[in-house]
């Protein structure tokens, strides 16, 4: 099995058979009969040739989890052997959203750089499923996110909890009559704006603001939208966006509110253009957590910047009275 292997899964990685060859670097009849010993040798077969693109019968399933699990405890040893360095020199490959490369790892990897200069952190940047691919296709060491969740492939290592609050254009005529609601930036800085004497907004109110919405898909769109029903309106959405800090541009240029981490203020003090109101909602908190490949052994370096980017987390978390 182990020295055909190879052939099988480059097939079904490639989705086809001439594809594979040129990948193997081998001629499409010496890679189909390698296919076909493999074949043979298990008693049933690993791919549908009916299809287009190739295709794997219920055995070829099978067979091809089996190859993934020879390959992921391969790669464990490699890992430990690796590991037996004690952190003298290495790589970590780190991933996140861009609000997270942008603002939040700068600050853990200059932590860690100081302690082991000698790792190196690669940092790539992308959405969820360009994060979880990654992740399992072994690219990937560590994920910062709050919106990949554990499964059969991925794990969560719990990393420190976030806070969602609603931010409204200065000009708009509400915040007048929710003046009382507001919360200053350094009630967000400093966390104080999560003590039970500063008043949630009244989030009905609302109810006739244009909003700046993320695009379904994004952990936040689907956060927004039952807050607000809970609340007992439907958001009247003015644009919906990709990214957090083109909402808050758009947000900032007065074409509408939005919901926003809180944590974004602390990165950008000078969004002078938003007042801030604390929501009462249970969505409104939202955990941020390291996500692993499962099943895959963690390195000590990856140990090791978890544990430092506590310290280097450049928002301090705070009692709450």
């Amino acid at each position: 099995m182990l020295e055909k292997m190879e052939y099988v899964y480059a097939v079904y990685k490639e989705r086809s058979f001439s594809k594979a060859a040129k990948k193997m670097f081998i001629s499409q009849p010496a890679l189909s009969k390698m296919v076909k010993k493999a074949e043979q040798n298990i008693g049933a077969p690993i791919f549908d040739r009916s299809t287009i693109p190739v295709s794997l019968t219920p055995e070829g399933e099978k067979y091809i989890k089996a190859v993934e699990s020879i390959y992921q405890i391969e790669d464990n040893v490699m890992r430990y052997f690796k590991d037996l360095n004690e952190l003298k020199i290495g790589k970590i490959s780190l991933g996140g959203s861009s609000y997270f490369c942008s603002f939040v790892f700068p600050g853990m990897i200059r932590y860690f750089n100081n302690t082991y200069p000698n790792i190196k952190c690669d940092l790539t940047e992308g959405n969820v499923t360009e994060l979880k691919g990654g992740l399992i296709q072994g690219n990937l060491d560590l994920v910062l996110e709050t919106a990949l969740k554990s499964d059969e492939k991925v794990d969560n290592i719990f990393f420190r909890t976030e806070h969602i609050v609603v931010a409204v254009p200065n000009q708009f005529k509400i915040n007048n009559k929710l003046r009382r609601y507001v919360i200053q930036k350094e009630q967000i800085v400093d966390h104080s704006f999560l003590k039970s004497t500063v008043l949630p907004v009244p989030l009905y109110a609302l109810k006739d603001v244009p909003f700046i919405k993320m695009k379904p898909g994004n952990d936040m769109y689907h956060r927004s939208t039952k807050i607000c029903a809970d609340a007992g309106f439907e958001m009247h959405v003015n644009m919906y966006v990709d990214q957090v800090m083109t909402s808050l541009n758009i947000a900032s240029a007065g074409l509408g509110a939005l919901f926003v981490r809180a944590d974004i203020v602390k990165c950008l003090p000078t969004l002078n253009n938003l007042c801030f109101y604390k929501i009462d909602h249970p969505l409104a908190t939202r955990k941020i957590n390291w996500a692993v490949k499962r099943g895959t052994y963690l390195s000590k370096a990856a140990k090791a910047f978890m544990t430092l980017a506590k310290y280097a987390n450049p928002f301090e978390i705070y009692d709450v009275e």
